[in-house]
């Protein structure tokens, strides 16, 4: 459940977006480290991941996360969701401001450029998503805002 205080985030919140803080820099390093390889295997039924590196709109620094995905043709889908916490997560709005960005597949790494789907595209994508993962579900439950769906195109 999604405690709020007036003044602020219920300590579930606090404690969670401090495990995420914490936690995002071991799996790119395990992931960069290992090219991805263990990662998938580990993960036996959840989302294959990806590294994502956008450009952060303040500090102009690159910043990477890992992200579960799904593939959409050439595109590959992810979603916004940090962990269901109200607060969007940083790398939807570094993409916001500068939607070319950088991902790492496996070995491989590559420029695409991020969109964000609306209307009927946007519902599209999030059923394919959520029908495969209903942990979106979930979050979607525990937040005010709208998950972002974001697509990433392979840059020509």
């Amino acid at each position: 459940m999604n405690t709020v205080k007036s003044g602020g985030a219920g300590l579930y919140d606090r404690v969670f977006a401090a495990v995420l803080a914490r936690s995002t820099p071991v799996h790119v390093f395990f992931y960069r480290a290992l090219r991805g390889r263990v990662v998938d295997r580990a993960s036996n039924g959840f989302m294959p991941l990806l590294l994502l590196t956008t450009i952060g709109r303040r500090t102009g620094r690159p910043r990477t996360v890992a992200l579960g995905h799904i593939n959409d043709g050439h595109d590959l889908v992810v979603i916004g969701s940090n962990g269901g916490l109200d607060a969007a997560p940083a790398w939807t709005t570094n993409l916001r401001s500068r939607p070319n960005a950088e991902v790492q597949l496996g070995e491989r790494t590559f420029a695409v450029r991020a969109d964000f789907p609306e209307g009927a595209e946007r519902e599209r994508l999030w059923d394919q998503v959520a029908s495969r993962y209903p942990f979106f579900h979930g979050y979607q439950k525990r937040t005010r805002r709208r998950l972002a769906v974001v697509r990433l195109r392979p840059a020509s």
